[in-house]
């Protein structure tokens, strides 16, 4: 167990975070959602968990070194080679391309490459998915939670050395830090920041852990007396009294004084900035600061997205296809619950307009409706991020069979807690709109095989085009940048051909093409163009195919006035969720701030 007390900065930091990220956000933005997924849910859509290779602050079971330090370790080293004057380097993900340097020895980067590869793909990139690593380290071993953002460019080559090394000297370390735009005294903190988790094994170092006798058990000397807890022990132990060879940190106490290099680097203004970071709160906002600043360095010409704040309600999916011979639309909604609050299952009703006919976009206020065809509830610990901040998630998953000449254009939900108050999530008052209905993803008539003996796997794609429509041309465009030793990414367009073997259902014609790949994270946008203009369905994933796919059976379906998207609703609204989870935020937050036991 860790008692961790947050100081009022990060308070006031995450309270602002919160209000502007909820305010902001409009659906759909699918960038947004796959990082805000990735961060808070520490997974990928395909439930595939990248927190839990770290969660809780582990370490290796086949080296025993700490996953997170290492994580750490890799985006400093990535990040390292910016060069601030020359807008170049960065956060860019060429370390990949960079192992066979001196400066990035050492198992633990390919394992860490190893965890992170298939987890980036069109919207997150693989520089994306380093720095997170980093956030979920620091987070998960009791640091402070760094502000993420997203939009990373990826490099596919190596950039320019730059990454100190313990020999050097100070001055060549002080102009290295200058040089990504750090001051000494910035310099002093990274390091310290750096080093408060982790140490040096003796297969990566042996001048600085010299190995034991038997050369096939890893030796470690840890920086700290707390490898596993990211506090500020580094600091105390280099300004304790020991004699420096009795000191913990071997970059301090290394009998080779050459090799001695966070001695010299801490001792650079006679100690002056460690005493300052020996207080904790100085120490966690320091380290908030500088560390966010190491994960945005990024080539000049890279913007990065706005800070991904956690969503309180959010659709997962939305989607209209084809199942068993119908036309169906699913759409999942995510509410998240403070684990201060019992859970209560509510009664939450899915809302929508027709696209076509007599009621086309609820005219005279006539919307259907549906119940949900399933739950679902996470633990707390499916992201350290969200378990720090305190709280977990539903899912509320919907499946309602659909009429094709009435098809959907717009819908929203209603929650009704049993305490006589609804909330609506209506995508601030402005409906969630589907953008259109003319060319459809259908991965219950896809398929994936797989060879054995490599990664490479055969897709059999499916979508559904319109019948009453003469596409000149239907098509799709594959990317999948989570390919074996980070090669470069599938990208590219392939025809799809009329499959005139597969009966027409719900007024819809169907298209097949095939591709392989070696990557694990293939999505495809689906494109037919009609008469000049183009219609698109975005970034569709292909984990689950034909048999593969879970199946949920539609639900009933009901007519009926409705209160619309936007209009007056008396009791509750999307902008009362808001508030509502501003203030259950606080109260976490707060909750943290006295010291709450998280781990």
């Amino acid at each position: 167990m860790l008692t961790i007390s947050f100081p009022a900065f990060f308070v006031a930091s995450f309270i602002l975070s919160a209000t502007q990220g909820a305010n902001a956000y409009h659906w759909p933005d699918p960038r947004y959602d796959a990082l805000e997924m990735l961060l808070y849910e520490g997974r990928r859509s395909d439930n595939s968990n990248l927190a839990s290779t770290q969660h809780p602050c582990k370490n290796r079971g086949s080296t025993r070194a700490s996953i997170g330090a290492e994580w750490l370790r890799l985006a400093f080293h990535d990040s390292a080679t910016h060069d601030a004057a020359k807008g170049t380097g960065g956060l860019d993900a060429s370390i990949a391309f960079e192992l066979d340097r001196e400066e990035n020895g050492g198992m633990g980067m390919h394992r860490t490459l190893d965890d992170f590869s298939t987890f980036s793909s069109k919207y997150i990139s693989r520089a994306d998915v380093f720095a997170l690593g980093a956030v979920f380290a620091i987070s998960s071993c009791g640091g402070p939670v760094i502000r993420y953002r997203g939009g990373r460019v990826d490099a596919l080559s190596a950039d320019d050395p730059g990454v100190p090394l313990p020999q050097q000297d100070l001055a060549t370390h002080t102009q290295m830090f200058q040089r990504q735009g750090f001051s000494p005294q910035d310099m002093i903190g990274l390091i310290a920041c750096g080093h408060t988790i982790g140490g040096v094994r003796s297969s990566d170092h042996p001048d600085i852990a010299p190995p034991g006798p038997d050369p096939s058990v890893e030796v470690f000397e840890m920086f700290d007396d707390t490898p596993s807890k990211f506090d500020t022990s580094v600091v105390q132990d280099f300004l304790s009294s020991e004699p420096i060879e009795s000191k913990h940190n071997p970059l301090v106490s290394a009998a080779n004084q050459t090799l001695a290099s966070d001695h010299r680097i801490f001792d650079s203004d006679g100690g002056a900035t460690m005493r300052a970071l020996a207080d904790n709160t100085t120490f966690m906002e320091t380290c908030s600061t500088l560390i966010e600043r190491m994960l945005n360095l990024v080539p000049s010409g890279v913007t990065l997205t706005d800070e991904i704040t956690m969503l309180p309600a959010k659709v997962s999916t939305a989607q209209l296809t084809i199942e068993r011979g119908i036309l169906v639309f699913k759409t999942s909604l995510r509410v998240a619950y403070s684990v201060d609050t019992k859970y209560q299952k509510p009664t939450i009703t899915l809302f929508w307009c027709d696209r076509y006919g007599d009621h086309k976009d609820c005219a005279q206020g006539q919307a259907r409706s549906s119940a949900y065809a399933s739950t679902s509830l996470t633990q707390p610990d499916t992201s350290p991020v969200t378990q720090r901040l305190g709280y977990y998630f539903a899912y509320y998953n919907f499946v309602v069979p659909i009429n094709d000449a009435e098809s959907v254009s717009t819908f929203w939900f209603s929650l009704d807690s049993g305490t006589g108050q609804s909330t609506v999530y209506d995508n601030d008052g402005s409906g969630y709109v589907l953008q259109q209905d003319t060319v459809l993803h259908v991965p219950a008539m896809g398929n994936v095989d797989l060879d054995g003996a490599t990664t490479k796997r055969f897709y059999t794609l499916t979508s559904a085009v319109r019948s009453s429509l003469s596409p000149s041309r239907v098509y799709m465009y594959a990317f999948d940048s989570a390919t074996p030793n980070y090669e470069a990414p599938i990208s590219t367009h392939i025809d799809m051909t009329r499959n005139d073997t597969i009966t027409p259902i719900a007024g819809y014609t169907f298209y097949t093409a095939t591709l392989e790949d070696i990557g694990a994270q293939l999505t495809v946008d689906l494109h037919v163009d009609v008469d000049g203009t183009t219609y698109t369905e975005d970034y569709q994933p292909t984990y689950f195919l034909g048999t593969r796919l879970p199946y949920l059976p539609p639900t009933t379906v009901t007519q009926g006035l409705a209160t619309l998207p936007g209009t007056s609703r008396g009791n509750g609204n999307s902008s009362t969720r808001r508030y509502t989870f501003c203030m259950d935020f606080c109260f976490g937050i707060f909750a943290m701030y006295i010291g709450l036991w998280l781990f």
